[in-house]
C-alpha cells in the first residue's frame, strides 16, 4: 500500500514540507548551527544532528497540499508574525487571528511527523483524524472546532525554538483519572514570539480556559490583540506553559492536566537512603537526597544536576515530582547549570554531599 498524505490521504507522490515555512529562515533569526531533538516527552529524544534551525522537513505531505492550502496559510502567517517573531511590538487584527491560529495548529501537527516511526507507530504523536479534520477545514482558514490559542513574549536564548504538544487530561476532584486524554496543548517558539493553545478533539467536550499569564487570547477572536502583553515567558517557565500550567477552568476545581502515562516517569523510590527515579533513558536510574523532597513540601524548590551512562540531566524539584528540565552531554548540562539564576547550596547526609541551585520563587 502506498504512503498517503497525512492531511488528505491522497496517493500521490510525496514531498518534503518544512516543519516552519521556508520564510523563517529568511527573517533575520539567527542561523547558526545547533542540536535539534524529536520525541516523546517522558524520554529521551530522537537526536537529530547538529543543523541549522528552521529547516527540519517532514516527507508526509502530497505536493497539492504542499503547495496549496498550506502555501497559503505560510504567506498569510509571514506577513503578519515577521515583526513579532524578530520582536518589534506589534498588532493581529481580528480579521488575521483565524488564520494566525490556524498556522499554528497545522505547524504543531506537522512538528508531531519530525518523531521516528517507531514512536509513531507505538501510538506517539496526535491521531490520524486531527490532520484529516485540519484538511476538510481549510477553506475557512480558521482552527479547528474546540480550540483556544493566545499569543505571548518570549525572552531567552536567541537560538531557542521549539515546538511542543503535550497530552491532557481533565482532572476533577475525588474522581479517577481519564484513561485516555481529552485534550492537548500545542506551544511554539520562535524568536520573540510563543503561541499555546489548547484543543478538545470529538468527542470530548470543549472546555474554555483562562491564560493567568496574562497573554492576550488570539482565538476565539474578541479584539485586536496588541503584542507583547501579560508575563514573558522564559526557558526556564517554558514546560510548565507548555504543560497547560498557565490555564485555569471556571473556579479550579476542574484542572487541565498533562496526561499521566505520557508526561510522567514511573513513581520514585526510596532505595539505599536516596530519592531512586527512572531517568529519560528508560534505561538506567539516578538519584538525590530525599532532603529535597521536604524542601519541596514546604514550598521551596531546586535544580541539580544528575548523570547516567546515555546522557546528563538537570532536574528540577517540584511540589508534587521531580521534572527532568533537560538532557544532553555532560558540558552542555553544566553550561546550562552554571548560567541558571539561584544560589547554591549543598546538601549533606550519609551519602555524602549533594550540590544543587535553589530555584527563584
Amino acid at each position: 500500500m502506498p504512503n498517503r498524505c497525512v492531511f488528505c490521504g491522497s496517493d500521490a507522490p510525496l514531498t518534503r514540507e518544512h516543519v516552519f515555512g521556508k520564510w523563517v529562515a529568511k527573517i533575520g533569526l539567527d542561523l547558526s548551527p545547533l542540536e535539534h531533538h524529536a520525541g516523546p516527552l517522558n524520554a529521551l529524544p530522537r537526536h537529530l544532528g547538529i543543523q541549522p534551525p528552521y529547516r527540519q522537513e517532514v516527507r508526509d505531505v502530497c505536493g497539492a497540499c504542499n503547495n496549496g492550502w498550506m502555501s497559503r496559510l505560510e504567506s498569510a502567517a509571514q506577513a503578519v508574525l515577521t515583526p513579532l517573531i524578530l520582536g518589534d511590538p506589534g498588532t493581529i487584527d481580528v480579521g488575521e487571528q483565524a488564520t494566525i491560529a490556524m498556522w499554528a495548529q497545522k505547524t504543531a501537527l506537522t512538528a508531531m511527523l519530525l518523531s521516528s516511526k517507531e514512536q509513531r507507530d507505538k501510538g506517539y504523536g496526535l491521531a490520524p483524524s486531527e490532520y484529516r479534520a485540519l484538511y476538510d477545514n481549510r477553506e475557512s482558514m480558521s482552527p479547528l472546532p474546540g480550540s483556544q490559542f493566545w499569543a505571548g513574549r518570549f525572552e531567552g536564548d536567541g537560538a531557542f525554538a521549539a515546538v511542543r504538544v503535550t497530552p491532557l487530561t481533565v482532572r476533577i476532584p475525588g474522581l479517577a483519572e481519564p484513561h485516555v486524554p481529552q485534550a492537548y496543548a500545542a506551544t511554539i517558539v520562535l524568536g520573540a514570539l510563543i503561541v499555546h493553545g489548547v484543543r478538545f478533539p470529538p468527542p470530548a467536550r470543549s472546555i474554555d480556559a483562562v491564560m493567568t499569564y496574562g497573554f492576550p487570547q488570539l482565538w476565539p477572536t474578541s479584539s485586536q490583540v496588541d503584542w507583547p502583553a501579560g508575563q514573558v515567558c522564559t526557558a526556564e517557565t517554558f514546560v510548565s506553559l507548555a504543560d497547560a500550567g498557565m490555564l485555569r477552568v471556571g473556579n479550579g476545581e476542574i484542572q487541565l492536566q498533562p496526561w499521566r502515562h505520557a508526561a510522567h516517569l514511573p513513581q520514585s523510590v526510596i532505595d539505599n537512603g536516596m530519592v531512586k527515579v527512572r531517568a529519560l533513558c528508560h534505561k538506567h536510574d539516578v538519584f538525590y537526597p530525599p532532603a529535597l523532597l521536604q524542601e519541596a513540601l514546604n514550598g521551596t524548590f531546586y535544580a541539580f544536576i544528575v548523570a547516567c551512562e546515555c546522557s546528563a540531566y538537570i532536574v528540577h524539584t517540584d511540589a508534587d515530582r521531580v521534572r527532568f528540565r533537560a538532557a544532553g552531554p555532560p558540558e552542555s548540562i553544566s553550561q546550562m547549570y552554571e548560567d541558571m539564576p539561584g544560589d547554591e547550596y549543598v546538601f549533606r547526609d550519609r551519602n555524602g554531599e549533594f550540590i544543587c541551585k535553589q530555584l527563584p520563587a
